[in-house]
């Protein structure tokens, strides 16, 4: 209870009987222990009723001026109101809220619950609670941080400094931070600047953080064991690195003789390496050509796929779309570009009764490096498609050509887009392709060949 700013002002009976108490402090809702007052409390200061001191003491002015707690008065109205000291009558709404017998009790002298631990404080009444709230180092409280420790006020500062697990602290050597539970942790396994003693007990006085620990035992520390940096050529002297200057010096002429033999040994293999080194440079010379040359011939050919065959062998008959012509294509990546035509219904001599192939040499982008007449043979097919490989007899057709001047027009080096075609008119019968498996889901397959070795083009 703190002062008068907690009373209440005016009577009881200005006030209503139906409003009730005033809302209670934390004190007012526990029982005060009444041997905390410095001097016996007197009979007129305690509550007939709770026995309690009184809070807000409410008089009964008009009958017997004994006095109840405000809290009490309002229980005591419920009922038929009597004085619980003499069971006088009582009026409940002349009742008078005693304001001065109020500060008096306020006034008087308490010492603080905690006296017994050490506590000194003594003060009035009204200023007990702050004094055991904010104001008593006795007083018992948990830790701010929820460890779990509880402890006197005046020991939170010690407590914080030593001993609380839960509070966030700096490493002293690398300065992360991290809580106090995981300091022995930290130093045992991460720490990176914590200081150590060499394993190899170099110097009794020299720490060492554990991040330059590997590279001291590496690099400087003269009990580290190592090996002669003569290993590599049969030297197996193992001693520490303060030992090791002595091994040199003592053994600088078997050292010398090992270095002249091992050099001896790598020019001898330098040279084998040197010729095969040779051999397989000439090897990759070889196929490199090879693969060109392969490159060459590999791209010579063209199958051709012709669907719709009924249809468009009727249209040819009908003397429409007589003649059909392949997608253009080349000997090699940078040889003579070809394309290929067929009649189906027969040209010349194979009109109405064969099926006719022919060539044609088109103008190219590399035709300035080539070898002109061209010259190369040339083979047609007809592909039998029958699911039996063994049995498959495809139609073949070949042509060489005869690079003679009467043939310029057809072998020449193009100057127009194309040059004539030439082939065979007589290339295969009808009755020959309706009688095997030339023909399926009505279509057929024509390959055309070019006998180019790749040699002669660039």
């Amino acid at each position: 209870m703190t002062g008068g700013s907690h009373s209440p002002t005016g009577s009881a009976k200005s006030r209503g009987s139906s409003r009730g108490s005033p809302a209670p402090s934390q004190l007012e809702r526990e029982k005060f222990d009444l041997s905390l007052f410095v001097y016996p409390l007197e009979e007129k200061y305690q509550c007939p009723i709770c026995g309690d001191v009184l809070r807000y003491p409410v008089q009964f002015i008009r009958e017997c001026g004994h006095r109840v707690c405000c809290k009490c008065f309002d229980e005591l109205k419920r009922v038929e109101p009597r004085c619980p000291v003499d069971q006088t009558p009582i009026s409940k709404d002349d009742a008078y809220l005693d304001k001065a017998f109020h500060n008096e009790i306020l006034a008087l002298d308490v010492k603080c619950k905690n006296n017994e631990w050490g506590c000194k404080w003594e003060g009035e009444f009204q200023n007990y609670q702050d004094h055991v709230n904010s104001n008593c180092e006795y007083a018992e409280i948990l830790c701010m941080n929820d460890c779990g420790a509880k402890f006197q006020k005046r020991f939170l500062q010690k407590h914080l400094d030593k001993d609380c697990p839960k509070k966030i602290i700096a490493c002293p050597y690398c300065d992360d931070r991290h809580l106090r539970e995981d300091k022995k942790a930290h130093l045992a396994d991460e720490c990176p600047k914590l200081p150590l003693p060499c394993p190899n007990k170099c110097d009794k006085k020299l720490e060492i953080p554990r991040d330059e620990l590997d590279q001291h035992i590496e690099e400087v520390c003269p009990k580290t064991k190592m090996m002669c940096e003569f290993e590599y050529i049969g030297c197996t002297h193992r001693c520490s690195r303060e030992k090791m200057p002595k091994h040199y010096k003592s053994n600088m002429i078997e050292h010398v003789k090992a270095v002249f033999t091992k050099i001896q040994e790598l020019d001898e293999t330098l040279g084998k390496h040197e010729n095969t080194l040779k051999e397989q440079a000439d090897l990759i010379k070889a196929q490199d050509k090879r693969v060109g040359d392969l490159e060459k011939i590999a791209n010579s050919q063209l199958i051709w796929r012709i669907e719709d065959y009924t249809r468009k062998l009727k249209e040819a008959k009908a003397g429409n779309g007589d003649t059909l012509f392949s997608p253009t294509f080349t000997t090699s990546k940078h040889g003579y570009r070809l394309c290929a035509s067929v009649c189906l219904n027969g040209d010349g001599k194979g009109k109405g009764t064969h099926m006719s192939v022919f060539i044609s040499v088109l103008r190219g982008a590399f035709d300035s490096l080539l070898k002109w007449p061209f010259d190369y043979r040339v083979s047609f097919y007809l592909l039998d498609q029958n699911e039996d490989h063994a049995q498959r007899k495809h139609i073949k057709f070949s042509i060489k050509p005869n690079p003679c001047p009467e043939n310029e027009p057809f072998l020449g080096r193009p100057k127009l887009e194309k040059n004539a075609s030439f082939g065979g008119a007589k290339f295969a019968k009808h009755d020959e392709i309706e009688t095997r498996n030339y023909i399926k889901e009505d279509t057929i397959y024509i390959k055309i060949s070019v006998d180019c070795d790749g040699l002669s083009e660039p």
